[in-house]
């Protein structure tokens, strides 16, 4: 198990190093405003570029633009333009957030992507995660002012926003008389400044030049069938309990369900929230002989098992190679048990005394089941294959017997959608 993760994670972290080229047409438009058609290394940005690889001809030489070297670019359906701007540069987590409205600019060179242009322009800029919008004004492009911050009241801290860009959005698109109450419900995302614009076009019986189509979570939906080796393990530090004693064999039984993941847009579709409804089995016998002498023992047996219904939650990362796509996945596990064994017999011998006794191995046990999970496997075309761990804490309700149950699993999936 260990070198199998271990050589799954060389494979992404190598190939994450070469990160594989993705050559579209596209064009770059110089300082004179002269556009070169050619192709782009287009890398589905999740944050705006710093820089793009441009190539005139497909087997041509490779060039690197950065924002002080060309005014314009477009791949697929993306559109950066250079600009010189102001960045607001607050942290957007409590911990590291001001007590001032006040913004934290810093003066930057960058690609700004348009989201609507034309008569009026919105662009936004994303980096490590901070979100930016601007406006064009003239040759300018001026920043939208927006903060949140810390501030107390009554001795509580409590958020409070700085919603400078609904002013001057009010300012800019004020030739619409009604974007009044579509201002006033806008938030600073992009999905809500696009609709905002969208209805300033609308209301002005106008068409912009163009407008960023927005990329959506794609759902895919399966069924997956495999095997499970399962084992158990149960420890009690203080307290000498049978159970521990029980030798249990490593036991295998059918695993499978139905899945939904759900891709998320952007980084070409490496991320994506993985759900399950699962259903896996098992069931074992041990046992242990408590042997004193010949005529002075006990012989203890049993058997041991489970059927869970399982919601399987994880986050997967693919990554493309070839005509095939390796993942990692992991996240937790959530069972109830559908059906339980758990059943001993007990012959003790005592010199000329025999006796037999029929019981339960625990007294006591809990039909819900946690744990968490780790996979790596490949997707080609419609079908998936993994190998998969899971850790679980079992049905041990006492406080001094743990359980765990380990399982490994070899599964194989096709997406109907």
């Amino acid at each position: 198990m260990k070198q199998f993760v271990v050589s799954i994670i060389l494979v992404l972290t190598f190939n994450g190093a070469i990160a594989q080229e993705k050559f579209l047409p596209g064009y770059v438009e110089n300082a004179d405003g002269e556009r070169i058609a050619g192709f782009i290394d287009y890398r589905n940005w999740e944050n705006n570029p710093k820089q793009i690889t441009f190539k005139q001809e497909e087997q041509g030489k490779k060039q690197v633009f950065k924002a002080l070297d060309i005014a314009e670019f477009g791949v697929k359906d993306e559109v950066y333009v250079a600009a010189i701007v102001e960045k607001e540069i607050t942290a957007n987590v409590t911990y590291g957030l001001s007590k001032s409205p006040e913004l934290e600019v810093r003066i930057d060179t960058v690609f700004l992507q348009s989201l609507v242009s034309g008569e009026k322009t919105l662009l936004g800029m994303k980096a490590s995660g901070k979100q930016n919008f601007y406006i064009k004004e003239g040759n300018s492009y001026v920043l939208l002012q927006y903060k949140w911050y810390m501030t107390e009241q009554q001795g509580r801290q409590l958020k409070a926003e700085n919603k400078m860009y609904k002013r001057q959005l009010a300012t800019y698109l004020g030739d619409c008389p009604t974007m009044i109450t579509p201002l006033e419900g806008a938030s600073y995302t992009t999905k809500s400044l696009e609709s905002v614009f969208m209805k300033y076009y609308a209301c002005t019986d106008k068409m912009p030049e163009f407008q960023k189509v927005r990329e959506k979570v794609v759902t895919e939906m399966g069924v997956l069938a495999g095997v499970s080796s399962t084992s158990l393990t149960f420890e009690s530090d203080r307290v000498v309990q049978d159970i521990v004693n029980y030798n249990f064999p490593t036991a295998t039984g059918a695993a499978g369900g139905v899945f939904v993941d759900f891709v998320l847009p952007r980084n070409n579709r490496k991320w994506s929230f993985y759900n399950e409804l699962f259903y896996s089995t098992y069931e074992v016998s041990g046992g242990f002989q408590d042997m004193k002498n010949e005529n002075d023992y006990r012989n203890v047996a049993g058997d041991l098992g489970y059927s869970y219904l399982k919601i399987n939650n994880m986050v997967r990362y693919r990554y493309p190679i070839g005509s095939f796509k390796i993942f990692v996945n992991a996240g937790i596990s959530n069972g109830l048990a559908m059906r339980e064994t758990n059943k001993n017999s007990t012959f003790t011998k005592f010199y000329s005394s025999e006796t037999s006794q029929e019981g339960k191995i625990l007294a006591e046990t809990r039909n819900y089941e946690q744990g968490f999970l780790f996979g790596a496997g490949a997707v080609t075309g419609r079908l998936t294959a993994e190998f998969r761990y899971e850790r679980a804490n079992g049905m041990s309700v006492y406080t001094l017997l743990s359980s765990r149950v380990e399982r490994y699993f070899l599964l194989i999936g096709y997406r109907i959608k």
